[in-house]
């Protein structure tokens, strides 16, 4: 595994730094040419042609760094590299424009900074300690600095206009590769704090799972006494209470099937039907634990494309509507309605499950699917919402909950279709 370069950059991050400071050294050369062609404008004494050929040397390596990235040379080479150029040219220039009295000088602060941050310590106090033998060097030799006859006064201006300059060039360039490092480092924890979540959810999901699968070892044998006993009762039984018999035996069978698919750990191979027509057989199976529950389809009522929706979406569906229908029919006796809403949106399928009783509060909200919480009726928001919401993300599909301004709770499920078989 690659090593992370500074606090702020991955190794994967290196070749678009490598870019961008390949664009800033252009930009920087260009400044340079724009300065020389003010000074010629000013009559300046200066050595024309050993500050050109200083730039010279500084486009050349800067169009050669393409050309070593495409012979195997590692982005972290080629950041050494171009520091390391960048530090030899600016004390050429300087060497030939007045040594350590010219104002440019500060500009050493830049590479020095930016390999402190990119690069390996080794190569970083390298660099740092080259700079700072190359200015050491330019109080012992330089050309002198330019002056227009024996003008001390304009000599000190200029010198005051390039201290400006190098101020002006540090402040740009350190804002923006610092700000730059900065949204780096804001991505990485955002990263890392989703990563947390993501565990923490992982880990209450796997104390589930241990806890369903001895649940299901201990209801297994209770189901199957409860079963004889109501196969038995049906052959005395008759009229009202027959009908409550058959319910149970229904009810008792729906456990027996649940246990079993636990168990399986997969509800099998379904079918390739049209979205609607799989949702109306599946809703036919709730809507008979939930008889009481009146549910409205609303949005697409028929067809749809035709595929084959993963097992592990009936369930985290089902949580949802339980849910809603907690919660629509807390604190009224004479009703318990749901809305159903699906659309299909472009490669996406969309389902708003709607009750309207409850609101969540702005915790709830915010902690919706990433850890159980104790729902304080009529919102309807517990472990169903946990285990849904992990479902989706695996399916990678999405949940989001919101309170309705006309009141009630809305569920949105989104699920790709392109990831479902067909």
């Amino acid at each position: 595994m690659t090593s992370p370069v500074s606090p702020f950059l991955s190794a994967g991050r290196l070749e678009a730094v490598s870019q961008r400071l390949y664009l800033l050294r252009w930009a920087m050369l260009g400044s340079a040419l724009l300065l020389l062609l003010l000074a010629f404008a000013r009559q300046l004494q200066l050595p024309w042609l050993l500050l050109w050929q200083a730039l010279t040397t500084l486009a050349l390596l800067n169009l050669s760094l393409p050309w070593l990235a495409r012979r195997a040379l590692g982005p972290r080479q080629l950041l050494a590299l171009g520091l390391a150029g960048d530090v030899l040219v600016l004390t050429e220039l300087l060497a030939f424009s007045g040594g350590a009295a010219n104002p440019l000088a500060s500009l050493y602060l830049l590479p020095v900074l930016f390999g402190a941050l990119l690069l390996p310590a080794r190569q970083a106090w390298g660099l740092a300690l080259a700079s700072l033998g190359a200015y050491a060097q330019l109080f012992a030799w330089h050309l002198p600095w330019p002056l227009a006859g024996d003008d001390a006064a304009y000599a000190f201006r200029l010198h005051q206009v390039g201290m400006w300059l190098t101020f002006a060039v540090s402040v740009l360039l350190l804002t923006l590769f610092v700000s730059y490092l900065v949204a780096q480092l804001q991505q990485r924890e955002a990263a890392l704090a989703a990563a947390r979540e993501a565990q923490l959810r992982n880990e209450q999901l796997v104390g589930l799972g241990v806890q369903a699968a001895a649940a299901a070892h201990m209801l297994s044998t209770p189901l199957g006494t409860l079963t004889l006993l109501c196969d038995e009762m049906l052959h005395d039984a008759s009229g009202a209470q027959r009908d409550d018999l058959l319910l149970m035996q229904r009810q008792l069978q729906l456990c027996r099937e649940a246990l079993v698919q636990l168990r399986a750990g997969s509800s099998g191979e379904g079918e390739v039907l049209p979205v609607c027509r799989q949702l109306e057989l599946q809703l036919q199976g709730w809507h008979s634990t939930r008889p009481q529950v009146r549910l409205l389809r609303l949005g697409l009522l028929e067809g749809g494309p035709a595929l084959r929706l993963d097992a592990r979406f009936w369930p985290a569906l089902f949580n949802l509507l339980n849910n809603a229908a907690d919660a629509a029919g807390s604190g009224a006796a004479d009703s318990c309605e749901v809305e159903l809403s699906v659309a299909v949106e472009g490669a996406w399928l969309r389902l708003d499950i709607h009750n309207r009783r409850g609101s969540l509060s702005a915790a709830q909200l915010q902690q919706a699917g990433l850890a159980p919480l104790d729902s304080g009726k009529p919102a309807g928001l517990g472990l169903g919402v946990l285990l849904s919401h992990a479902t989706l993300s695996q399916l990678g599909g999405e949940l989001k909950l919101d309170n309705d301004p006309a009141g009630g709770v809305r569920a949105i499920v989104r699920l790709p279709l392109d990831g479902q078989s067909g």
